[in-house]
């Protein structure tokens, strides 16, 4: 969908990316506008009737899910889910839930489908049912002024500190560009993990990694902030979908929340939300 030109003009203004059941907390949200209904779900269908329970996380991943000051879920996928739960006449209540957690709290019914910045991969469709609704890419952080010699997701990441978010595609390209750099007669990547990407930005800034691989939109984000010490080498690479996820069993709600989702961009909803979150160049567009 996205050129790496194009991606890299997304990523000056735009967030996303990454995992303990036993972290779930709920966090009802304000009652969305259900006077304009367009697709119904009946109540046996939901874990709640008349609310729409959607599993989130907290992954300081602005301007797609974060907190403001008071401690709400904000960002363009929590105003994505409360229009398209407005669209079903239901009211949203968010459950917040490490990111590896989430397809699992979907399967235990602890919500009704994912809004979490979920990428859309075969071995994820498999168990679960997507609605596509935004795109995302990859990039790679180091220090301000860092004179590490990286230039981006290659082979100049051989041999050098690293850290990912559990369970994200960046650390599945890591990995990957580790096996590389070691069939290529090199160093292996010193490959860590966290929870948190604010984690990884304290410990590259800190000198204690040479390099933090994420979501390209959310390095972007905090580069433009100015205050985060970090800043993006090379393109980002491998631009991917995000989707709104439910259980394949669960078709009548699949197709209302595709039918909610449509309605949003038919009726130019869809483009303010993301004008308003200064993302409208990941828009999803039936393509990659």
């Amino acid at each position: 969908m996205h050129t790496t030109t194009r991606i890299a003009a997304v990523v000056a203004v735009a967030g996303i990316a990454a995992l303990g059941l036993a972290a779930c907390s709920s966090s009802p949200a304000p009652a969305a506008d259900t006077a304009s209904a367009i697709a119904t779900v009946a109540p046996s269908a939901l874990r709640s009737a008349g609310t729409l329970s959607v599993c989130t996380t907290n992954l300081g991943s602005p301007p797609n899910i974060s907190t403001d000051e008071s401690g709400a879920l904000v960002g363009s996928e929590i105003d994505l889910a409360k229009a398209v739960a407005g669209r079903l006449g239901l009211k949203p209540d968010f459950v917040t839930v490490d990111f590896a957690a989430l397809i699992p709290s979907l399967q235990a019914k602890q919500c009704d489908v994912i809004m979490a910045s979920l990428y859309i991969k075969p071995e994820r469709e498999e168990v679960v049912d997507f609605v596509p609704y935004l795109t995302s890419a990859t990039g790679v952080a180091v220090k301000q002024g860092s004179d590490a010699g990286i230039t981006g997701l290659d082979d100049s990441l051989c041999g050098k500190k690293v850290m990912v978010t559990v369970g994200t595609t960046a650390q599945e390209l890591a990995e990957k560009q580790s096996t590389t750099c070691t069939s290529e007669g090199k160093k292996a990547l010193d490959i860590s993990t966290n929870n948190q990407a604010t984690v990884g930005f304290q410990q590259l800034v800190s000198g204690q990694l040479d390099a933090y691989l994420d979501a390209a939109e959310l390095i972007g984000y905090y580069q433009k902030q100015g205050t985060a010490g970090i800043e993006m080498v090379g393109d980002p690479t491998d631009a991917i979908n995000i989707g709104a996820a439910t259980l394949k069993d669960d078709t009548a709600l699949h197709d209302a929340i595709q039918t909610a989702f449509d309605d949003l961009v038919s009726t130019g909803d869809y483009t303010k939300i993301l004008s308003s979150w200064g993302q409208e160049s990941l828009a999803y567009t039936g393509t990659n």
